[in-house]
């Protein structure tokens, strides 16, 4: 979703990260940094960082990394947009409403069910009698 800069650097401003993965990870001071078990991979020996200085993770394991927005756009499954909009409910930030985002985002979804519908409409002619040439084309391919 389309959101203005600065209303998503004021969501990232009152998102603490050491808060926000700890309700995920138990996690320990380590010299001003913190660490715990990532919760991306199974481990027995903690390798995953968070530093608060930069408002960031890493994991020396897997090697995920990021800020807040994609700490829980992996650990939510969530997409961008989606994640600033659970991270602005959580810090208790109103999420402005943006129209021209809406009618646009409803144009892209009607093309995306066109393309899909057309996807099967060929795929229905290529598994028919009459697409047998087409398909002996595609196997020698």
């Amino acid at each position: 979703m389309k959101y203005p800069r600065e209303w998503i650097d004021s969501v990232r401003e009152r998102s603490d990260i050491v808060e926000l993965i700890g309700s995920y990870v138990t996690l320990r001071r380590a010299g001003s940094n913190y660490t715990g078990l990532c919760p991306f991979h199974s481990e027995r020996t903690p390798s995953f960082t968070v530093f608060p200085d930069t408002q960031s993770f890493f994991c020396f394991g897997c090697e995920a990394g990021g800020d807040a927005f994609t700490f829980v756009m992996r650990s939510e499954n969530l997409e961008y947009p989606e994640a600033v909009e659970f991270l602005a409910k959580r810090a208790g930030l109103e999420v402005p409403e943006d129209e021209e985002y809406r009618a646009q985002y409803e144009r892209t979804e009607r093309l995306y069910a066109l393309c899909k519908d057309a996807a099967r409409w060929f795929r229905k002619q290529l598994l028919a009698d009459c697409g047998r040439e087409a398909r002996d084309y595609i196997v020698k391919r």
